[in-house]
């Protein structure tokens, strides 16, 4: 256990009485479960505390292929003409292709970079790339092989979203995908669902925001984060990424 800043940093740990064996018959017949107080109490209080109050934001989003971000201050010096226009330049992509627009924060990137800040969001991410957690994850999933998880932490505000798409890349690494999620007190009417669709586009699962929740799903899988509500008054606060097969 270590301190940063105000905080004390508990170690990243499995709650001890998961349901293994029910998590396991619904990620066989589905390929994805939701497993609910997945860290222990004082991790996941840790969790949300970090990505709460600590970690310096940017919005991310893309054109085209091409993932993009400002700061805050390149946002502030936008004029309100400005920023219209780049809002409803998102927003008209979004109505014929692959788009997304949410606050982000590259835990991976930042792990190894002696220049960078830590926070406990780096703990989370080495703690899933410990062989306790990708041992749980093979017992969950019945993959085998080496994985590693990469990751970045996630906010999304009102009027941020992710279209449908269905995690694929060009070099098939991608075995498992996560989302964290650590946000207390969320309104389902909100927004921000991890919505799940079959070949006719229908929505046949939706996985609500909450707090110390674990979504996790094979890859791939068409699915999409819903449009958050402009009467949300929280962000939805969360870390996300792929358990890519070792090559």
């Amino acid at each position: 256990m270590t301190t940063q800043g105000q905080f004390t940093n508990p170690d990243v740990a499995l709650n001890p009485e998961i349901d293994i064996d029910a998590i396991r018959d619904r990620f066989a017949a589905t390929g994805r479960a939701q497993i609910k107080d997945v860290l222990t109490v004082e991790a996941a209080a840790r969790f949300y505390a970090c990505l709460a109050t600590e970690l310096p934001w940017r919005l991310a989003y893309n054109d085209g292929a091409q993932a993009l971000e400002l700061t805050p201050e390149q946002i502030a010096q936008m004029s309100p003409q400005e920023l219209g226009q780049f809002e409803h330049q998102i927003l008209e992509r979004a109505s014929r292709e692959f788009q997304y627009a949410y606050s982000d924060f590259p835990v991976a990137k930042t792990m190894n970079d002696p220049d960078a800040e830590k926070f406990y969001v780096h703990d989370v991410l080495r703690f899933i790339n410990s062989d306790t957690f990708i041992t749980f994850l093979k017992d969950i999933t019945g993959l085998e092989g080496k994985f590693y998880a990469d990751g970045h932490a996630t906010s999304f505000q009102s009027g941020h979203f992710l279209t449908i798409h269905d995690d694929r890349d060009t070099n098939d690494h991608r075995a498992i995908a996560y989302v964290f999620n650590l946000t207390p007190n969320w309104r389902p009417d909100w927004g921000a669902a991890l919505q799940f669709f079959d070949e006719d586009l229908n929505i046949v699962e939706s996985f609500a925001p909450g707090h110390n929740i674990l979504n996790i799903f094979s890859v791939p899988q068409a699915h999409a984060v819903s449009f958050v509500a402009p009467y949300a008054t929280v962000p939805r606060f969360g870390m996300t990424g792929w358990f890519n097969y070792a090559v």
